[in-house]
């Protein structure tokens, strides 16, 4: 009898260490299998994003929505078979499910989806022989309505700039223009260039539809004069005019000014009081005299380099507003007006400041509309103080006034210019002043701004 019970015994304890043995090799076999799974895992999250990122670049590719959805298609299944090979740590990867949406709220919606069977290798004792993954990724890129706003002015030609300096200049926005994306259902971009008086060169497309033409905005950038003084403010009111201009309802998420200078701004456009007759035009700073001396000159607001006939050196006042109702004092203090009565006295330094004070002011008023505002800058005459009638310091350079339009920050400063803007507002969109020295950086310069924007559409 106790022979048979040590036998038994003997059995049990066999019986025992077989089951453990199965138990421990499956624990042994789930690490394993498991660890092999999470990195299959983490590489198809990887995989899943890049594919993902891709979808939303190329999304800006195609004449209509449809063409676009299957370039952002395309576009992620490149980048995910890039990512991921097939057999990658023995995983099979399923078809990639990309959905692009173009929401009417101006934005598309990308999302992408993927799949992968991992093989087990000691889980198959368990019963498993396979595990699935899943990852999934989401990316906004917003539509962008944009409006480009070219200085076309007298000095960057001959003598003050070297020949060609705007044909360069015109290049570069052209090929600016060439990375965003055109046809219905894309951006919009409108056009505005300055030259003593602003025109509208290209209106920005304000239908639901969206869009605009590569072809109608280079003919109209190639077709642009040069010639004329620095109508800084004009240009700008009409750019903000433009972009407001859009029905809310069918606005694009990203809204965007780039304006584009080599010089401060000199020219003030009102209505003014001229011996009691009414005469609209701008006004201009830069003739002889001292600054206590009134501007004679005045040109055609609206249209590029018409100087109107006779001297205004008789009209002896400011306005309060100039056109579009923009004040001619500073909404922050910068400068201040020699005043007369109610208005302000005719001088030429008072026009200078207003002037300045003006894109100063309509800068404000358009970032507080959520618009992002960026500048480029050529040359040195921006790093020097082009007046000298109204004793200005140095924080008058126009270089300093382009950044004050951009809002910047120093950490955006991608150009290597020192300092941000002296009156960095940080509760409205920051932008971007980029400086050109000569016109053979215009290009950089440009794509430096197109990446910043690109940035924000995403």
């Amino acid at each position: 009898m106790i022979l048979l019970r040590r036998l038994n015994e003997k059995g049990q304890v066999v019986v025992l260490v077989a089951l453990s043995a199965v138990v421990l090799l499956g624990l042994t076999g789930l690490a394993i299998d498991s660890g092999i799974g999470y990195g299959v895992k983490a590489k198809l999250n990887a995989s899943v994003d890049a594919a993902a990122i891709a979808a939303a670049r190329a999304v800006a590719t195609g004449d209509n929505d449809g063409a676009r959805v299957v370039a952002a298609r395309q576009a992620a299944e490149r980048f995910f078979a890039a990512n991921f090979p097939n057999g990658w740590m023995g995983a099979t990867p399923s078809a990639l499910n990309t959905v692009a949406v173009h929401e009417a709220d101006g934005f598309w919606r990308i999302s992408v989806t993927g799949q992968a069977t991992v093989p087990t290798t000691f889980m198959q004792v368990m019963g498993f022989r396979n595990i699935t993954v899943n990852a999934e990724a989401e990316v906004i890129k917003r539509d962008l309505d944009m409006v480009l706003v070219i200085d076309n002015s007298g000095s960057l030609g001959p003598p003050t700039s070297p020949q060609g300096t705007f044909r360069k200049v015109q290049d570069a926005a052209i090929s600016f223009i060439d990375k965003f994306n055109e046809g219905p259902g894309g951006d919009r971009i409108g056009l505005i260039s300055f030259g003593s008086g602003a025109e509208i060169d290209v209106p920005i497309n304000k239908n639901a539809n969206r869009g605009f033409s590569k072809n109608t905005l280079r003919n109209a950038i190639n077709a642009i004069p040069l010639g004329g003084a620095t109508a800084s403010a004009e240009a700008f009111r009409l750019a903000f005019d433009e972009i407001e201009a859009v029905p809310a309802d069918v606005r694009s998420s990203l809204r965007v000014v780039v304006f584009f200078s080599d010089g401060a701004p000199n020219l003030v456009a009102a209505d003014y009081n001229r011996a009691g007759t009414t005469v609209q035009g701008g006004l201009y700073s830069e003739t002889e005299g001292p600054g206590n001396s009134r501007a004679n000159r005045m040109f055609r607001h609206n249209q590029r380099n018409n100087q109107m006939p006779g001297n205004f050196s008789d009209i002896v006042r400011l306005p309060r507003n100039g056109l579009g109702n923009v004040p001619l004092a500073s909404f922050n203090n910068q400068r201040s007006l020699t005043p007369s009565g109610a208005e302000y006295e005719q001088t030429r330094c008072n026009v200078n400041k207003a002037a300045r004070n003006m894109v100063e002011n309509l800068a404000n008023t358009t970032r507080e509309a959520g618009v992002h505002v960026f500048t480029l800058g050529l040359g040195e005459r921006l790093n020097s103080l082009e007046v000298t009638f109204c004793g200005y310091g140095p924080d008058e350079r126009g270089a300093n006034i382009l950044r004050r339009l951009a809002n910047m920050d120093p950490n955006r400063n991608a150009s290597g210019e020192a300092g941000e803007s002296d009156t960095l507002n940080t509760s409205q969109p920051i932008g971007l002043y980029v400086f050109a020295e000569d016109a053979d950086q215009m290009e950089a310069a440009f794509n430096q701004i197109a990446s910043a924007i690109m940035r924000l559409t995403r």
